[in-house]
């Protein structure tokens, strides 16, 4: 069994050099065995970064089982146009395809908006503290 994922170079990175974790900005990872799907935004996400994550997590949504997503802003640092204006459409459309999200930040803008749309959202939203990432990890394992 293999894990789905999507990686993207970090923005200013030589193609020329080899390619090391430390270069990803934006990642999207599922095992097969698991509905739980983590995504991890470290930095600013460019049109390309956004693409190759939505392809990812739409090839597991489409398999029609519902799943848990682990969101994990370690830095964001904002988004290209491109890539802004498809996030939102892509949201709205995997709502149905998503039971729970854990949405793991230091950030407090952050916190303080999916803790608001958690009120009018279809799915639960729990917000952790970054230094919390386990517990995260465990309230999504046992989410019914």
């Amino acid at each position: 069994m293999s894990t789905r994922r999507a990686f993207c170079r970090r923005q200013g990175a030589s193609a020329a050099t080899p390619w090391t974790e430390s270069d990803q900005v934006l990642s999207y990872t599922k095992t097969p065995d698991s509905n739980v799907a983590e995504i991890v935004v470290d930095g600013k996400i460019s049109d390309e970064e956004m693409n190759a994550a939505i392809v990812a997590m739409k090839a597991d949504l489409d398999k029609g089982e519902r799943i848990k997503l682990l969101e994990d802003i370690r830095s964001f640092q904002g988004m290209e146009p491109a890539a802004f204006f498809k996030d939102p459409r892509f949201g709205i459309s995997m709502m149905k395809g998503v039971s729970h999200v854990a949405l793991v930040t230091d950030a407090s803008w952050l916190k303080m908006m999916a803790e608001t749309f958690a009120f009018v959202s279809p799915y639960k939203i729990k917000v952790f503290e970054r230094e919390r990432l386990a517990e995260a990890r465990s309230w999504l394992a046992s989410a019914a």
